[in-house]
């Protein structure tokens, strides 16, 4: 008669250590889960560098005032330097945005670009008068600017708004 609940005990120990094991496996298995779905939103320092560097990137910004007819110009010396991120299909959709703007209203457009292998943002802001001549400030690198302040010599000064 003892040889029954001698067994017993022991399924009984069994059972409760079998019990015990599992529930500090899943403890252990829902831990680690956690901790990685944690660090899906943490980024290595590489990018946070990357990140720090494009956003306090030097920038300097032109106004230029002209008729819509010499935009595709001012256009064309920014997509000349820009490596990547302004390309003939962004411009000819930007052109077409400004055609179609109506006056007294201002718009913008943001491109992130490269240049000189340096990533960067090209902010484009720009307004229509009743005369039919947009002002446009753009705010880019430094290498975009110089060439746009030589662009902006090409405009002839008839067009020019002061």
């Amino acid at each position: 008669m003892d040889f029954p609940i001698a067994i017993s005990g022991i399924l009984a120990i069994a059972a409760l250590t079998v019990w015990g094991l599992f529930l500090l496996l899943a403890w252990l298995i829902r831990r680690r889960l956690m901790a990685e779905f944690d660090r899906l939103g943490e980024s290595s320092s590489e990018e946070m560098l990357d990140e720090l560097e494009n956003a306090y990137a030097v920038r300097q910004t032109i106004r230029i005032g002209t008729q819509t007819e010499y935009l595709p110009f001012v256009f064309e010396s920014i997509r000349e330097l820009a490596e990547n991120g302004f390309d003939d299909k962004q411009m000819l959709s930007l052109l077409e945005r400004i055609e179609y703007h109506r006056p007294h209203e201002v718009r913008q457009a943001v491109f992130p670009i490269e240049v000189a292998g340096k990533r960067s943002d090209l902010f484009l802001k720009w307004s229509r008068d009743a005369s039919d001549r947009i002002e446009l400030r753009v705010t880019a690198a430094p290498k975009i600017i110089r060439a746009l302040r030589d662009q902006k010599k090409k405009i002839p000064k008839g067009v020019l708004v002061k």
